[in-house]
């Protein structure tokens, strides 16, 4: 099936009218999309194409870093490196490997959940760029969290890791989209954010 879908999208490829081709991830002003639907293969083919910078800051706004409860010695910035896991079959594991010159290091592995929250917004601040205005993304997802040596405080039956993939584009999202990201935990034990940037593919 996927075989023959494919099979036709390339034929309408080659044979479509251009711009009738690139309506196809066309914009419209005023448009909205929110949604919470399935995270099927070609999204996960998406969000694992994204790179991660080697830095994520610890969200501390006003308050002392000292006082955000679920990171022992908690600091602002972290050297960052993400990997994908699936040694489980089925599964598939965000793993945030974070270090300080400190040395209080540890990670924080997000279960992928079987469902994305998707949010699709013309900002109504972007130029038309002829196929119409830009919109502002996110991809959120939800899931069990496992933290381990400095994040290990943030284990707990009702804590809920959210990693969400920020970032601009058209109507067809790819994983290039995104610009940006933020991992939010939340709990009875743990409650803290850090963020940071994505880059280019290499």
């Amino acid at each position: 099936m996927r075989f023959v879908a494919a099979a036709l999208w390339a034929f309408f490829a080659l044979t479509a009218p251009r711009g009738a081709l690139a309506c196809a991830c066309c914009t419209n002003p005023g448009q909205r999309y929110v949604e919470v639907e399935a995270l099927d293969s070609g999204r996960l083919e998406q969000i694992e194409s994204v790179r991660f910078g080697k830095a994520a800051m610890l969200f501390v706004g006003e308050a002392d870093p000292q006082s955000i409860a679920g990171i022992a010695t908690p600091v602002e910035r972290y050297d960052l490196t993400v990997a994908w896991d699936k040694s489980r079959p089925g599964t598939t594991r965000a793993v945030f490997a974070l270090g300080n010159q400190e040395g209080r290091s540890g990670t924080l592995s997000l279960e992928l959940p079987k469902k994305i929250s998707i949010f699709e917004v013309d900002p109504r601040d972007s130029a038309d760029e002829g196929t119409g205005p830009t919109l502002y993304k996110e991809w959120k997802l939800t899931g069990e969290v496992t933290g381990c040596d400095a994040f290990a405080s943030s284990n707990g039956p009702r804590q809920r890791l959210t990693l969400i993939l920020q970032g601009r584009g058209n109507a067809c999202t790819s994983g290039g989209d995104f610009t940006a990201w933020t991992l939010v935990m939340q709990g009875p034990r743990a409650n803290y954010a850090l963020f940071g940037d994505l880059v280019p593919s290499e």
